[in-house]
């Protein structure tokens, strides 16, 4: 794989780590430092806050969230360096990482005192009072934590590692076994904030080995159990020793998955071997670039990886040295805040790694289910991280057809351009060629042109059905109430409810082939029936009578129309609508309101 190395000099419109990455629909951030232990107050240099908000589009404070810092006395928290960062985040328009809750080390001089002569009662108290205090304060604010750090050991010999000792498990533990404690964590940070995505954190995990297993060993556990656990954070403090291999890191991401779990790459940095000056090699500071350049690479190549992030703003701020002697240079940026070769391979990867288009997250756009595509039917392709960065909206051409490019975005079907409804990076719509009525299968692939050239991503076999109906939900969701219009053509809901033998209109996508024909990403002229297929319906679980099924008029080919009279006897509220096309039923879950 090439590196691009390019003058290290920053050049006039240079294009920023944030702005590459921002098509890569992957947010990339920083370790931040603010004033936690009354020292200079980083964020007061214009130079070094310029370059984080600037770079980056997401930070994570480096110790402003750690306990030394958030609870200096048993009985009072102080938040005003985390409240710090924050503020600036959102003034810069920049996402927040919390770190951390519960950690072997890092205390308050008063804690390990306290825990000496503590009761494991006390401890889960203490842990538990914290933990609920700090999410709540940052609630809404912080989209992410990391709720536990570090807990296991790493392995000696061919030994398992096992639970690393601390205040928490065992010195003296707050009365849960095993990984029962980090359990515990999990639980009351989720209680704090439903909302947030909760991270177990940890190093020498990137590649498979005994230490990443027994991670996972715990973390399938959790999901197995229900423990709210969203992700696995990878901290990849890493030397150019060929550790991790781009296979191996694969792998791990892949393993996890499969759990249905997102990786953050959380702390990365690449130490080098530095004189006295703190300057590295040419040659180390090329194999450094490459080390960066995979673990981005890789990282895009797996959809569940979901954020890149690196310790440090620049050198002037890194851990490295402090804990390293005679290493450094370990970041994008140098000592004087100028980009480095690793700043570009990271840019390079950014801009040259192919999308990934995954068949199990091309969906139906009204009810997400996914599995196969039909004739006609709006769809919803995930994942394929590439694209414009702001929302793109459908545009008309010339000859008043949905265009079947958006702002560089395309997506091919046996290579046929279909219409798009909207692109954004990591999130497009498309509507399905009708011409794939009758197929076995078709070939998907999106493609993405930034101006220098078409970048497309791997070709995904989907299995084609004659229908995949689904209803659209009124909020977008895919239940809930639904689009559905009475017939004086207002919204149907709680405040405008249809009464038994009136008449409702459902809007949905998924029904299939039209009688006659239908001209792909044009606006459907008229009525027009679905073809060859049987269209029945059911309201709170009776049938009811389906008075039109076929093209929505007035809007674009590939949008379903279902015209149903309310049957008698049905309770009033909320009562569940199915369409079923053929032998395909609709999603559960969308109601119609009833009088």
């Amino acid at each position: 794989m090439a590196v691009v190395l390019a003058g290290t000099a920053p050049l006039a419109g240079q294009t920023t780590l944030r702005q590459a990455a921002a098509v890569r629909a992957i947010p990339i951030g920083a370790a931040a430092s603010a004033d936690e232990y009354g020292s200079s107050d980083l964020l007061k240099n214009p130079a070094y806050a310029n370059l984080l908000s600037s770079q980056y589009s997401m930070l994570e404070p480096g110790n402003a969230m750690k306990w030394d810092v958030t609870q200096p006395t048993q009985t009072t928290f102080n938040f005003q360096p985390g409240d710090e960062l924050v503020a600036f985040a959102q003034a810069n328009g920049m996402r927040v990482r919390g770190h951390n809750l519960c950690w072997h080390t890092q205390f308050p001089s008063w804690l390990a005192p306290y825990a000496a002569r503590a009761t494991p009662a006390q401890m889960a108290t203490l842990l538990e009072n914290h933990i609920t205090a700090e999410v709540s304060h940052f609630k809404g604010q912080v989209f992410a934590w990391d709720v536990v750090n570090e807990a296991f050991n790493d392995p000696s010999g061919s030994a398992v590692p096992g639970l690393r000792d601390s205040i928490w498990y065992d010195q003296p533990g707050i009365g849960q076994s095993g990984t029962g404690y980090i359990e515990q964590a999990f639980r009351w940070a989720h209680a704090a904030d439903p909302n947030a995505l909760l991270f177990y954190n940890d190093y020498s995990i990137e590649g498979p080995g005994a230490k990443f297993t027994a991670v996972y060993n715990m973390v399938q556990d959790f999901v197995q159990r229900g423990v709210p656990i969203h992700g696995v954070g990878f901290e990849m403090h890493l030397m150019t020793n060929g550790y991790p291999s781009a296979a191996g890191l694969a792998q791990n991401m892949q393993q996890l998955a499969a759990l249905g779990l997102q990786v953050h790459i959380t702390e990365m940095d690449v130490r080098l071997p530095v004189d006295s000056n703190g300057n590295a090699s040419a040659a180390n500071l090329q194999a450094q670039a490459q080390v960066y350049q995979t673990i981005m690479t890789v990282c895009l190549q797996q959809p569940n990886c979901t954020a890149f992030q690196v310790w440090g703003v620049s050198y002037a701020d890194s851990w490295i040295p402090g804990f390293f002697p005679g290493y450094g240079a370990a970041l994008p940026f140098d000592k004087n805040d100028q980009p480095t070769a690793a700043f570009n391979a990271l840019v390079t990867a950014m801009q040259t790694t192919a999308p990934m288009l995954n068949a199990n997250y091309v969906v139906n756009a009204a009810g997400y289910q996914g599995g196969a595509v039909a004739p006609g039917e709006i769809v919803t392709i995930y994942g394929a991280n590439y694209g414009p960065a702001n929302l793109v909206d459908y545009q008309l051409d010339a000859s008043g057809k949905f265009s079947t490019s958006l702002a560089g975005v395309e997506v091919l079907f046996d290579g046929v351009p279909a219409p798009l409804v909207y692109a954004l990076a990591g999130q497009v719509s498309a509507i399905v060629p009708f011409g794939v009525a009758g197929k076995q299968q078709t070939a998907v692939q999106y493609q993405y042109n930034p101006g220098n050239g078409a970048v497309a991503s791997n070709t995904a076999t989907m299995p084609v059905t004659a229908a995949a109906p689904a209803i659209f939900a009124f909020d977008a969701t895919g239940s809930g109430p639904g689009a559905i219009l009475n017939v004086d053509y207002k919204v149907n809901g709680a405040s405008n409810p249809v009464a038994a033998g009136g008449v409702i209109q459902v809007f949905g996508t998924g029904g299939g082939a039209i009688v006659g024909g239908a001209t792909d990403g044009a606006l459907a002229p008229g009525a027009a029936a679905l073809a060859t297929q049987p269209v029945t319906a059911t309201i709170g679980g009776v049938a009811a009578f389906v008075g039109y099924a076929g093209a929505a008029p007035g809007l674009v080919n590939g949008a379903m129309q279902v015209n149903l009279t309310i049957p008698p006897g049905l309770a009033p509220g909320p009562q569940p609508v199915v369409i079923t096309v053929g032998t395909a039923a609709s999603q559960k879950g969308i109601t119609v309101a009833v009088k």
